[in-house]
């Protein structure tokens, strides 16, 4: 088949003919679809740039929200745990807490300083947020009741938990910010459009190591040094000291020789912190800090670690039982005024010269209704709880072991004794207390390590197993409501628990160790007046107008190896002589304290 330049088909009646260089021929509306299609492919990508800035407007105004509400709600919850813990309140020029306990507090007119002035709202204003009705709502109590994944405190709560005897322990905050709005506006025909961003915080337990701490609240002096004593602190959390009074003389030395010893604190004993509430100067307290030591005032109040444990036969807003141990009852046996007689030399720790008396009375527990008095003796006290009234003395001459804990002087099988004052009337030791060594359970000389609980426990890095122990020695439980909290999931083995335990109820107890010997003291000492009126053994909601009058003295001449294994909580602590105590604290978080967080 040939074709040339020409070629014709014919099939019926239709015909095609294409000639060399003849264009295509186009209708005179071709291409208008072209322009329509791309006319609307710029309106839709300028819209989606118009809501493209708008939306990332907004984005930008929700996340400022949510910072101002986090930082408004923070700053809240701390003026609701000062208050609990009885802090005095603010000074007219710092503002109020006028706005806790209200629902739907506006802050509008309490952002700026100055008597209407409100720390949280203060804080939204300092993110932006000052102005107009409805800007910055602060709802307490009509907060929640409870918050996702975080519990109400019971005796198995192991992380943070929401203590039930705070009341309205929980605050919301809502901020609200109308954003200008454009492309989104040529739409709806609004020329803004409302953000909203939510926060709440809440006052919960968490378990925390807890230092030496002195708990009254108030604008007053708290702790006075009088004399050459240093409190050497060895160990603990990195904070070893806490002073909660407000007063910027918190801490007064009286006297340059005077001093606490903090460097070699913390976990990693190289030194550690000590904070105080008012805003005092650090060249007024006298401190060796060491190299990871520091001076924080004013430093947030750490509230009672010990305010949920109960009092014998207490029950209730405490915590109770503590692990698989129920709250003691109050003794029914009433122990004469000397004990249940004697033991002999080695016997139950007795001195292997029978001490002072030739033979040591023998303690053992129970109610001891017409107090304990030592003088001119040696004792022994058997482990258990001492519920005792008009105060436990230990007199001229005397000198106090802890029991071995050995059939038959086993006591309650708690291996330590906690020693609960049921009145004002307290722990007094006076000079001359202290002398020969006690003996283990074995008749031998007692050494550090035959205090630890368990082989697994684990003695202060500034003590060996073989350092002998001299003077007064008294051992708080091991195991039991009394004892360790952690009990053997202890990371530091199980530990001592709380040795000296004064009524919360009864004001004004005046405890004092003074004395010239060197002793030993294993166990937490706890002197602290709440006056709860509705609960007065509580250590809860106190009254910071009445409460925190006990006042702890550590006082005596120069003597070697004297330490205090544990914490003090203590209302007012006053200190005089010139000893040195070696304090060793732990770092294992075994207590609860309140602290301010934000949950959501």
């Amino acid at each position: 088949m040939f074709f040339d330049n020409e070629c014709h088909v014919n099939k019926g009646t239709q015909a095609m003919t294409t000639t060399p260089n003849q264009g295509l021929r186009w209708h005179k509306e071709s291409g208008q679809t072209m322009i329509i299609t791309v006319l609307a492919l710029g309106t839709f990508l300028l819209a989606a740039a118009g809501f493209g800035v708008d939306v990332a407007n907004l984005w930008y105004h929700r996340q400022a929200a949510q910072t101002a509400a986090d930082a408004t709600c923070t700053a809240g919850v701390m003026d609701v745990l000062y208050q609990d813990e009885g802090e005095p309140a603010p000074a007219a020029a710092s503002g109020s807490w006028s706005w806790i306990g209200q629902d739907d507090q506006d802050c509008s007119g309490h952002y700026a300083t100055g008597t209407n002035m409100w720390a949280p709202c203060w804080y939204a204003a300092q993110n932006g947020y000052s102005s107009g009705a409805g800007t910055v709502v602060l709802n307490y109590p009509k907060a929640p009741t409870s918050v996702s994944g975080v519990s109400t405190c019971s005796s198995s709560s192991g992380t943070a938990c929401l203590p039930g005897y705070v009341p309205n322990s929980l605050l919301q905050v809502n901020v609200k910010d109308a954003v200008r709005v454009f492309f989104m506006g040529m739409v709806s025909g609004k020329k803004t459009v409302n953000v909203g961003a939510q926060a709440t915080c809440g006052v919960v337990a968490v378990q925390s190591p807890v230092p030496l701490l002195v708990l009254d609240p108030r604008d007053e002096t708290s702790v006075n040094v009088n004399g050459k004593i240093t409190i050497a602190i060895y160990g603990g959390p990195t904070k070893s000291i806490q002073v909660n009074s407000s007063s910027t003389s918190a801490v007064v030395f009286k006297g340059a020789s005077g001093s606490f010893d903090l460097s070699q604190g913390g976990p990693s004993t190289t030194g550690s912190s000590i904070g105080v509430t008012g805003a005092e100067a650090q060249s007024s307290v006298n401190l060796t800090l060491g190299s990871t030591g520091s001076y924080i005032a004013p430093s947030g109040a750490i509230s009672d670690p010990f305010a949920t444990i109960c009092a014998p036969g207490e029950t209730k807003q405490c915590q109770s039982p503590i692990g698989s141990n129920s709250t003691p009852a109050i003794p029914t046996n009433s122990i004469g005024k000397n004990g249940s007689g004697t033991v002999g030399p080695k016997i139950d720790g007795c001195p292997a010269d029978g001490g002072k008396g030739g033979t040591c009375l023998h303690f053992v527990p129970g109610l001891y209704s017409n107090g304990i008095s030592v003088k001119n003796n040696a004792a022994v006290f058997d482990p258990g709880v001492y519920y005792v009234s008009n105060g436990m003395t230990l007199d001229s001459n005397s000198e106090v072991c802890a029991g071995s804990g050995v059939s038959p002087y086993q006591g309650d099988g708690s291996s330590g004794a906690t020693f609960y004052f049921v009145d004002n009337s307290s722990i007094s030791v006076n000079a001359n207390s202290g002398g020969d060594q006690c003996t283990n359970s074995s008749g031998n000389t007692l050494t550090a390590g035959d205090i630890k609980c368990t082989s697994a426990s684990t003695l202060p890095g500034n003590m060996a197993s073989s350092t002998v122990l001299n003077g007064n020695i008294l051992l708080a439980p091991c195991s039991g409501y009394y004892g360790d909290p952690l009990g053997t999931t202890d990371p530091s083995g199980e530990q001592r628990g709380i040795l000296f335990f004064q009524n919360r109820g009864a004001a004004a107890a005046t405890p004092q160790w003074g004395g010239g010997g060197a002793f030993t003291l294993a166990g937490a000492m706890y002197f602290h007046y709440c006056d709860n009126a509705t609960e007065p053994r509580s250590g809860e909601n106190c009254d910071a107008t009445n409460g925190y009058t006990d006042v702890l003295t550590l006082q005596g001449v120069a003597a070697s190896g004297t330490y205090i294994l544990g914490d003090i909580e203590a209302d007012q602590l006053s200190m005089g002589g010139n000893p040195t105590i070696n304090m060793d604290l732990s770092s294992t978080a075994a207590y609860y304290i309140l602290k301010a967080t934000l949950l959501q």
